[in-house]
């Protein structure tokens, strides 16, 4: 078992393994220049950042070893089994030496010691699925270790004297490089074994439970920073009520109203919001089994104080009285909640207006049946339609989720490696080259698609991976969007039988799998699905509404198959970049998203191109050829008659009709007469086929 460990600096990027018992040897005695020391001397506990040597820190990867792949990304050798956990703003060291002793007592715990800045403790816990093994690939490691943290966290705050602080999940996980010159190593630690979590099964589905897992804020540097903070104050609060309420018998219902309403007034002249307060106070509060102790009795309580404190401040009476109806609905539902309309998906979200990390949520019926209910016994004597007209007004700001994240990688590409054709080069292939390249456009055109760059035409060419099962061909087509967009914006279960359902999609989507491509009927392929290929725009009518809408549309289409003669039209076969998958996909090791969207953005804004020309859309007609699809008649017909190879060679022309009848006559009842047009349009795709067959040949000569 190796800990990575990882430092950044002008040059690059410094991988570092280290072995179990070194690292804790390690971590027993600073640097030679006191970094470790310095830190805690000059920066504050909560914000480590602000010390000036911070970059120079190596960050410690604990959960998996890593390694640098060719194209400079950071790629998964191994999962370690093992869950980290935090402890985060212990008051002294005492505190963290009880901590430490605490987790030891648990005979997973592999490995506890005190943290960089000396008031964390970092608990190595091991763990393993419940057949007693460990995923192999990052995508099942990371589905693996956020089910396993969820359940180690709760595990260990019935047994450590202070709470586990709560992380999202995530194998990649990094602390910095810990002092502690006593770290508790337990060298016979059993793995807890993860009920409920299997061996996922190997094949093109091996990882589709993945989109099961509910969206995650990601609980971001900043977020963690705010909350620390929050707790810090909470502390110097509680300190300062406690000091006043020394007369008054600790625990009953007076002494609860007294602190809440002594807490609400204190944190209302530090500054807080009012949900930022109820949130903390409600949350810190013990004993809440009381009787009469309920959430919604501290909320009065705080909701009082601060309407008084309100009143107060300004010299008037309070809002509750004076304030119109609808502007206390909003007063109420802003200082409680967060509210952005989602562009994308057509609705709006909310979250609690706290610092404590939640989940993003769309607001349903059922949402809004609790909003009302609050405003309700708040004493609002409102119905759900007023709450509605406020939730689906244009006072919520918009939020578009792809904007958002193609922003935030924006300017981060290191212009040094093509991270888009390195992707196309997992998927292993006769023609590497060309295939990497037509990759390349389409990856452009995909995320031109998401950006509007051009309204008048959509992204109408579909890559078909074409291999036997087991190949890992929709595992590749998965992780081609990162994870914040893929928990919403990835499908591979689309049916194409209604087109409303489809539009939508096309509308809500980011990439389409149409997996099974096989099983689409060739005249689907030669009519639905070759007309969607090419809008630049849907019109929809979603869930629930009243009209109509033309949006732009933001999905770009992949296609997989176990079949190669998929292609039923000639005539569209331009659509899709074929390729014969001759072996398994690499996708043991998880895309550089930043880098790969990133080099994407720089290119289009260069002005690179996302189309394909005529040479190339030629190219791809003759490529896929060998995909083309032949029906019963069209093989009779080559079997009895020959084209000439060119105009110097004697032919006979014939009328469709003509030649079906002596097929018919040779064939006899084995023969199926096809509707003769439908037959003439076959006849005329391969006539033309040919003819290109020919010219390329005779260019050669």
């Amino acid at each position: 078992m190796y800990f990575t460990t990882l430092k950044t600096d002008k040059q690059g990027q410094h991988l570092k393994r280290w072995e179990a018992t070194q690292f804790y040897e390690r971590i027993k005695t600073d640097a030679n220049n006191f970094l470790i020391g310095f830190l805690r001397d000059e920066a504050p506990a909560e914000q480590p950042q602000r010390y000036r040597r911070y970059k120079e820190i190596p960050h410690v990867y604990a959960a998996v070893e890593l390694r640098k792949q060719t194209n400079g990304a950071l790629g998964m050798a191994a999962f370690n089994g093992l869950v980290v956990l935090e402890v985060r703003q212990l008051m002294s060291a005492k505190a963290c030496d009880d901590t430490k002793r605490a987790a030891m007592t648990m005979p997973s715990t592999l490995a506890t010691f005190t943290g960089a800045t000396g008031t964390e403790v970092i608990i190595i816990v091991s763990v393993a699925q419940g057949g007693g093994t460990l995923p192999a690939t990052e995508p099942e490691a990371e589905l693996f270790y956020a089910q396993a943290y969820q359940r180690v966290a709760h595990i260990y705050d019935a047994v450590l004297p202070v709470h586990v602080t709560r992380m999202t999940p995530s194998l990649r996980h990094t602390f910095l490089l810990p002092l502690d010159t006593q770290p508790l190593v337990s060298e016979h630690a059993v793995p807890l074994r993860i009920t409920g979590s299997e061996p996922v099964a190997a094949g093109d589905d091996a990882d589709q439970h993945l989109l099961a897992l509910p969206e995650q804020r990601t609980a971001e540097e900043s977020d963690m920073t705010a909350y620390l903070n929050y707790e810090r104050a909470y502390d110097e609060a509680v300190q300062q009520v406690e000091a006043l309420m020394r007369d008054v018998k600790y625990g009953t219902v007076a002494w609860f109203q007294q602190y809440a309403t002594g807490m609400a007034t204190t944190l209302f002249g530090m500054g807080w919001g009012q949900e930022e307060s109820m949130c903390h106070l409600w949350n810190h509060l013990k004993f809440k089994d009381a009787d009469g102790l309920t959430e919604d009795f501290v909320r009065r309580i705080v909701e009082t104080v601060y309407d008084e404190e309100l009143a107060a401040r300004k010299r008037q009476p309070p809002l509750a009285v004076s304030e119109p109806l609808m502007q206390s609905i909003i007063r109420r539902m802003e200082s409680r909640y967060v509210f952005r309309r989602n562009t994308v998906m057509g609705y709006t979200e909310y979250r609690p207006n706290h610092t404590w990390a939640t989940p993003w949520a769309p607001v349903t019926d059922q949402v809004i049946n609790t909003f009302t209910t609050d405003l309700q016994l708040a004493g609002l004597n409102v119905w759900d339609r007023d709450v509605k007209r406020y939730v689906n007004s244009t006072r919520i700001r918009n939020y578009d989720p792809i904007d958002h994240y193609l922003f935030k990688v924006s300017g981060c590409w290191d212009g040094k490696h093509d991270y888009i054709r390195a992707l196309a080069a997992t998927v292993p292939t006769d023609n590497p080259e060309q295939w990497a390249d037509w990759f390349h456009t389409w990856f452009l055109a995909m995320v031109a698609q998401w950006q509007g760059r051009d309204r008048r035409y959509g992204n109408a060419i579909v890559p078909l991976l074409i291999s036997e099962q087991g190949q890992h061909k929709s595992s590749f087509c998965r992780q081609l969007l990162p994870p914040e967009l893929r928990v919403w914006g990835y499908t591979d279960n689309l049916s194409l039988a209604e087109e409303r359902p489809v539009h939508l999609a096309m509308a809500q989507m980011l990439l389409i799998n149409l997996d099974e491509f096989n099983r689409i009927s060739p005249q689907k392929q030669q009519g639905f699905l070759k007309n969607i290929l090419q809008l630049p725009t849907v019109k929809v009518k979603r869930p629930y509404g009243r009209h109509t809408e033309e949006v732009p549309r933001l999905a770009s289409f992949i296609a997989t198959t176990n079949m190669a003669d998929v292609l039923t039209d000639p005539s569209g076969s331009r659509r899709f970049l074929g390729v014969r998958v001759t072996g398994s996909i690499d996708v043991s090791q998880t895309p550089n998203y930043e880098q790969l969207y990133a080099q994407a953005q720089a290119e289009l804004h260069e002005g690179a191109r996302y189309w394909f020309d005529d040479a190339e859309t030629a190219a791809i007609m003759e490529h896929n050829r060998q995909f083309q699809q032949q029906s019963s008649a069209e093989m009779f017909f080559h079997q009895y008659f020959s084209i000439p190879a060119s105009e110097a060679e004697e032919g006979q022309w014939m009328m469709t009709s003509e030649i079906l009848q002596i097929i018919k006559k040779r064939a006899g009842a084995a023969f199926q007469v096809p509707p003769v047009n439908a037959f003439g349009r076959a006849l005329c795709g391969t006539l033309t086929s040919c003819a290109a067959a020919a010219r390329k040949a005779a260019s050669f000569m």
